[in-house]
């Protein structure tokens, strides 16, 4: 296994005394008192029997008795404060050191790392693993490894006084203890050959759940009656996954079953030996009590030790689930790289001998492509879906890094840049719209600062995506939000307008590189066409990419590439293409009369 147990222990309670120093001092504070309490409670019974049995006087044992009382009192309230204090700082622990950090290094790393299926499963359990709840990994760890520490330094003393009774009471012990590490082990080591098949289930309910109460599906679930559907679905998985849960409980129940026969030959032997000893009168009534509070509870601190031990080693699980996903290393170059303020725009592109297929497969979805842009050129990037023009943009943009040859921005190959610096080429809107849940300026300005925020060009684009006067006839105009999500006053906005939201905030962040991966699906065909031409006007000193299935975007373009099954078929400008007569213009014929002016257009193919 990469971490050890002692490896997270280390690891969690650096990070938990960085973020909160305290933990220091409070922490050992806590586990003296926890072990101290009860030792105090069963000195005191037998104080009291030591007391009466002696005939002491009551003022005597009132102040012995009381002086004791006091002490207990004492350690009792510290113990009960430190715990309640740490249940509430191992949460911010969880929170703001961990999930916090999980969610920036989740974005921090690189999109190869993110998007493909074993990645996510890496992701999925990290979070399910480690951090969904306190009842999992990072906290749960947190929670059972101080009562770890606590009943084992507990068991140490109570087994030093009980095994001075009798060496069978202590061999009994020994074996309790042997067989509950056993049995606990075959459960963990089950639980975590089988956890990828609980992981995979839970993904897919917890997406069912996602999508079964997501408002934009909200209508075709009552218009096409999916309840139903969902409701199976829903039980089907469940059914699987209440089976693992059924053979891991079943597991984890075997060494608590064996803990309660071991304890009950525990108890006679110990029972047994005492009353023998006050009989022969080789203990006092007080000692007789002492022993008997020993032992009484030493069934109990056996009992969480194993509890203990075996929930740290569950924990533990989660976290090495959580610093397995934490150790993906970024394969792109982050460190120093071609400083982009030398480059000169516009820009010039080129594939050379580029081929890329996804992680995991041995497809090409690329195959050794071979395509020049020259600076401030207008591409119109052309095919049927699933011709590879979407990847092509992956890769161009830097989210992928091909698997065979090179791509040159301006010259330099993309690996030369860093990469955090290389996005800042780029302005590109994809096909899959994702806006969020907050206000409509948020949406378009991301991550701007007050001072930084320039309204001016905020407007200017929305103008561009011809989206200024729907925003500006709104209550509270830029500060709006989208969806109820977040707000009781937010919108929803239509297919269209979430698109041209989305190329507002393309064009707000002024790139040199501006790529529109079918950003107008949404739109009527007319409406795509004099939305590209109007773009036209507003690029001319950018180079830019516009992909579409639909060629509205071809005609006002320098240069129509046909990319089918990842390679270029045909290549030049609109017209000539058309001369050609091949498969752009198969294309073309079939979707021309959806653009020409002045003809009426039957609603019934949109």
């Amino acid at each position: 296994m990469k971490y050890t147990l002692i490896d997270n222990i280390k690891y969690l309670y650096k990070r938990a005394f960085k973020t909160i120093p305290s933990l220091k001092i409070t922490l050992p504070l806590e586990i003296v008192c926890t072990i101290v309490s009860p030792i105090l409670a069963i000195i005191m019974s037998s104080l009291v029997v030591e007391l009466i049995t002696k005939g002491t006087s009551v003022n005597d044992f009132l102040l012995n008795v009381g002086a004791v009382s006091i002490v207990w009192v004492v350690v009792v309230t510290l113990e009960t404060y430190f715990s309640r204090k740490r249940e509430q700082q191992q949460t911010i622990i969880r929170s703001l050191e961990f999930s916090a950090d999980f969610s920036k290094k989740s974005m921090d790393k690189d999109y190869v790392n993110i998007e493909p299926y074993d990645k996510q499963l890496l992701s999925r359990k990290a979070l399910e693993g480690g951090l969904n709840s306190n009842w999992v990994g990072i906290e749960f760890f947190y929670k059972s490894f101080p009562l770890l520490i606590q009943n084992g330094i507990s068991l140490i003393i109570y087994s030093t006084l009980i095994s001075s009774l009798d060496i069978w009471v202590f061999i009994v012990l020994a074996v309790m203890t042997l067989s509950n590490m056993i049995l606990s082990r075959r459960a963990r080591d089950y639980e975590q050959k089988h956890k990828d098949e609980y992981v995979k289930y839970n993904k897919k309910i917890n997406y069912l759940y996602e999508e079964a109460i997501s408002a934009k599906n909200g209508k075709d679930i009552r218009l096409y009656k999916m309840e139903q559907w969902f409701k199976d679905n829903f039980e089907s998985l469940i059914k699987i996954r209440k089976k693992w849960f059924q053979k891991i409980n079943f597991l984890y129940f075997l060494p608590e079953g064996s803990d309660q026969l071991l304890l009950l030959v525990r108890d006679l032997l110990a029972y047994g030996k005492l009353i023998e000893l006050v009989f022969k009168g080789d203990i006092s009534l007080s000692m007789f009590t002492l022993y008997i509070g020993a032992v009484s509870s030493f069934s109990k601190i056996l009992a969480d030790l194993v509890m203990a031990y075996t929930n740290v080693k569950r924990a533990n699980l989660g976290v090495i689930d959580y610093r397995i996903y934490e150790d993906i290393e970024n394969v792109y170059n982050h460190n120093k790289g071609v400083d982009i303020s030398g480059i000169e725009f516009p820009i010039t592109i080129e594939f050379k001998n580029v081929s890329f297929r996804y992680p995991g497969t041995d497809k090409d979805i690329i195959k050794n492509l071979n395509l020049k842009i020259k600076p401030g050129e207008k591409v119109a990037l052309v095919g049927v879906n699933g011709a590879g023009k979407t990847t092509l943009v992956k890769l161009l943009s830097g989210l992928y890094y091909p698997s065979e040859g090179e791509i040159l921005i301006s010259g330099y190959p993309i690996t030369a840049f860093n990469i955090e610096e290389y996005y800042q080429l780029f302005g590109v809107v994809f096909q899959d719209v994702q806006t969020l849940a907050f206000t409509i300026e948020e949406n378009v300005m991301i991550d701007k600062s007050e001072e930084d925020k320039d309204l001016k060009r905020f407007w200017k684009a929305l103008e561009q995506a011809e989206l200024k006067e729907k925003i500006m006839s709104l209550p509270k105009k830029e500060k709006t939000y989208i969806t109820q999500a977040l707000d009781k006053d937010g919108i929803q906005l239509s297919g269209g307008e979430m698109q041209r939201l989305m190329l507002a905030r393309a064009l707000y962040k002024d790139a040199p590189l501006l790529i529109l991966d079918e950003p107008t699906s949404a739109l009527d065909p007319i409406v795509e066409a004099n939305l590209y031409e109007k773009y036209y006007q507003l690029t001319k000193e950018k180079t830019s990419i516009f992909i579409s299935h639909r060629l509205s975007s071809t005609k006002f373009c320098d240069r129509v590439i046909f990319f089918e099954y990842g390679e270029v078929i045909e290549d030049g400008t609109h017209v000539e293409l058309l001369e050609l007569n091949g498969k752009y213009a198969e294309m073309y014929q079939i979707q021309s009369h959806y653009y020409q002016e002045g003809e009426l257009v039957d609603e019934e193919v949109f």
